[in-house]
């Protein structure tokens, strides 16, 4: 038996940066998930990690990915610069004419989608090589979507002592039929993925470790999180690391390789892509993260002022209007780019297969 995985960048590498973090953290609330829902107010060092270190910080390294990087900038020049505008100036009309609730539950469900969608992503990374279509192919889309949207239907339908956002509640689904065929379906799809990979090395004589990691750590983690687990913080851990540690990694390791596939003279900003700098690209990520959070809670959220100081303006009315969704705009133009600049089986996105491939 071999393993034929194609890694992201190698086997260490993907399992400490890339499949570790979900596992480590399932581990960790399946563990002492008890004690952690018992703890009410999350504590500040803990916040700071998680949402300036990771939930923020992974939103700006898709910025090293696309604006930062002038020869990707140039191939989707339009995308770049229409998305902000549409995430900014969509966000304002939909706050003034439909509400902030609205709003805010747009913007929860599109992070929903964006979450399932990664997940997504990262399973076709690594069937790189396979083939494109046919029941193999089929069965792999059908296991990871449903290992993420089954938990979101059992969400939906007993409702959790959690929420995406504060102040949003998801839609309630008012019979439990849906939860209990999709139950079923997930059941036997996850079933069929297996019997599929078991069958498949026993024939073939090779197993893919990182996709069926991938799919068994991606099924962990929704479930746990939001199934076995009906805590706030035991939710937000899983969600965030599970989600934000492996899109900043996937980012560095992308311009790493490119660099190494680059020839000289290289552009200054691909000689960035070194070790050595590897402290300077997160530090550069939480800064950005403290200077969107600081804006946040300076004018609307008021929560942390030992983090950021306070001030007496309140934005309220036409303030709102604006401010909410342009700080809104990085988050919301990172879903929209990202749709786009990780596809490995759509025609014209051969550079992220070409620089992932083996050297």
């Amino acid at each position: 038996m071999r393993v034929r995985t194609p890694w992201i960048y190698s086997a260490k590498f993907d399992a400490g940066a890339i499949l570790g973090p979900p596992i480590l953290i399932t581990l960790v609330v399946l563990i002492w998930g008890r004690q952690i829902v018992g703890i009410e107010s999350t504590p500040t060092w803990l916040w700071i990690f998680l949402v300036l270190g990771v939930d923020v910080a992974h939103v700006y390294s898709s910025l090293f990915r696309t604006y930062f990087d002038k020869e990707e900038f140039q191939r989707r020049r339009s995308l770049y610069i229409i998305a902000p505008l549409v995430a900014w100036l969509g966000g304002m009309a939909i706050y003034m004419l439909a509400g902030p609730v609205v709003f805010w539950a747009g913007v929860a469900y599109f992070a929903i989608y964006h979450f399932v969608r990664q997940q997504y992503g990262f399973l076709m990374l690594y069937r790189r090589g396979e083939p494109v279509g046919g029941w193999d192919y089929r069965i792999d889309q059908t296991a990871i979507y449903l290992a993420t949207i089954y938990p979101l239907i059992y969400w939906h339908t007993y409702g959790r002592e959690f929420q995406w956002f504060d102040s949003f509640e998801v839609i309630r689904i008012p019979s439990v039929w849906p939860d209990l065929i999709a139950r079923a379906v997930t059941v036997i799809v996850l079933a069929a993925f297996l019997g599929k990979e078991i069958w498949r090395g026993i024939r073939h004589h090779e197993v893919n470790v990182g996709k069926v990691t991938l799919l068994v750590a991606t099924a962990a983690a929704w479930g746990t999180g939001i199934i076995l687990f009906n805590g706030d913080l035991t939710f937000t851990l899983i969600n965030i690391i599970s989600h934000g540690i492996p899109y900043m990694a996937l980012v560095w390791i992308y311009q790493y390789r490119k660099r190494a596939k680059t020839p000289e003279p290289q552009p200054g900003f691909l000689r960035f892509f070194q070790l050595k700098f590897i402290p300077i690209y997160v530090l550069l990520l939480v800064g950005l993260a403290y200077f969107e959070e600081g804006i946040w809670d300076l004018f609307v959220w008021k929560e942390h002022p030992n983090l950021f100081g306070s001030t007496f303006f309140e934005a309220n009315g036409l303030a709102l209007m604006i401010l909410v969704p342009l700080l809104t705009m990085p988050q919301v133009t990172h879903y929209i780019l990202d749709a786009y600049i990780w596809r490995v089986n759509k025609k014209g996105q051969e550079e992220v297969r070409a620089v992932l491939s083996s050297q």
